[in-house]
């Protein structure tokens, strides 16, 4: 019996001497790992302050395939909020929102984990020389919860510093993979995106010096998405604009005869809500990039891409304008609704694709749907006049295409005019 009392003391001991020195352990945790990751701030900080970058880095993303998640609040920023759930305990239940962002310096995000005291992350992004460090740091305050507390002295700086130097691992080689300016400070970048289950490839071009800009959308001609349409949108950022050029084949596709051309091209006509849901999951990820201003989307379009932006300003998805250059004015669907969006038609007089009762239809279209409209018809300018390549493929394939210097000039010159008023640019 003294035995045993003797061993229920000592237990009782040890006991109190542990809940004793529990006590006496901090009550707060600090955990911080960094990385050298070589490209400018603002390259890497929107890659933090988006959480739907966040899987492209997360060390956790890749632990469990049965992650759900959840996207409510701004699209970037402070009130975004992202929530998840799995079944893989090293994943959990939780949800993280950004409480604090200053631009291409710091972001502070407040942790919500099941089973866990609340705490916060946060970032800092520290230039120099060859690009920035970047710290990722974490804190919680385990109160008077001693077995916290102990887990916080022993095992939460290896546990949560093994996954953050990981994450941040991963987060310079996505860094680092992005494209440097093109020009100056033009930067350059392909973004694929799903329309109801199938790829599609595009290609953004901004300024980044400029936090946000207007958008452009850029529709391709009937060849499809080739280096013709991602040249304009790289004209366009150099004007200060955040350009995409989208894809309406899918795939990137791009075909290299006419009759080839002519299939894509009439099978995207053949079903114009297939069409709508294409331009505007373009659109959309042209809103959501972080140099954007979602308020602010223009449409321009070549040839088949012009035909395009115009039932799109039809279909009111909320364009402030669109500028068709050489392109179809066959009306594939009606006006839906009060259209507020201002219309540029730039036209080759001498187009035989574009014919007399094809320019008198659209026109008395535009009047009767009240949709302010410019329509600018350069003599004797034939199909194709503002890409350079259309002699060689006029040559190539006997087409009735020519490049005409003065009219693609022009047209350009008047589309940025126009553009600089529609979204107020000095």
């Amino acid at each position: 019996m003294d035995t045993f009392k003797k061993l229920t003391l000592g237990l009782i001991a040890i006991v109190v001497l542990l809940v004793l020195v529990g006590f006496l352990l901090p009550a707060q945790t600090h955990v911080e790992r960094a990385v050298q990751i070589d490209m400018p701030v603002k390259m890497i900080f929107p890659l933090l302050n988006d959480f739907k970058q966040f899987n492209q880095w997360s060390p956790w993303a890749k632990k469990s395939d049965d992650i759900e998640y959840r996207f409510a609040g701004p699209a970037q920023g402070v009130g975004s909020i992202m929530h998840w759930r799995s079944a893989n305990p090293q994943v959990g239940v939780g949800s993280q929102e950004i409480v604090a962002s200053v631009p291409e310096q710091s972001l502070r995000v407040a942790l919500r984990i099941e089973g866990m005291p609340d705490s916060q992350a946060a970032f800092h992004l520290e230039p120099n020389a060859e690009g920035a460090r970047v710290l990722w740091s974490f804190d919680i305050d385990h109160g008077s919860n001693i077995i916290s507390r102990y887990f916080g002295a022993l095992a939460m700086d290896s546990m949560v510093g093994e996954d953050y130097e990981a994450g941040l691992a991963n987060l310079k080689v996505l860094a680092e993979a992005l494209p440097m300016p093109v020009k100056q400070n033009i930067v350059t970048q392909e973004i694929p995106y799903e329309v109801n289950g199938a790829i599609f490839k595009g290609y953004l071009a901004y300024d980044l010096n400029i936090e946000t800009a207007p958008g452009v959308l850029v529709v391709h001609e009937w060849w499809g998405h080739n280096d013709y349409a991602r040249n304009r949108a790289e004209q366009l950022a150099e004007l200060g604009y955040a350009a995409f050029a989208l894809d309406m084949y899918g795939d990137g596709k791009v075909a290299d005869h006419p009759k080839q051309a002519g299939e894509f091209a009439g099978e995207v006509a053949k079903n114009m809500d297939a069409a709508i849901a294409r331009f505007a999951a373009a659109m959309q990820v042209l809103k959501e990039h972080g140099n954007t201003d979602p308020a602010k989307i223009a449409a321009i379009g070549y040839c088949f891409g012009g035909g395009v932006v115009l039932n799109m300003a039809k279909a009111n998805l909320g364009l402030d304008l669109v500028a068709s250059f050489h392109g179809g004015l066959q009306s594939l669907i009606s006006a839906k609704g009060e259209v507020n969006t201002r219309v540029l038609v730039f036209n080759g007089a001498a187009d035989p694709f574009v014919k007399k009762e094809h320019i008198d239809a659209f026109k008395q279209e535009m009047d009767q749907a009240g949709i302010g409209y410019d329509f600018i018809d350069y003599p004797g300018v034939k199909h194709s006049f503002t890409n350079p390549g259309a002699d060689q493929l006029a040559e190539k394939f006997d087409l009735p295409l020519a490049y005409n210097a003065e009219a693609d000039q022009d047209s350009w010159q008047r589309l940025t005019t126009v553009l600089s008023e529609v979204f107020s640019i000095n």
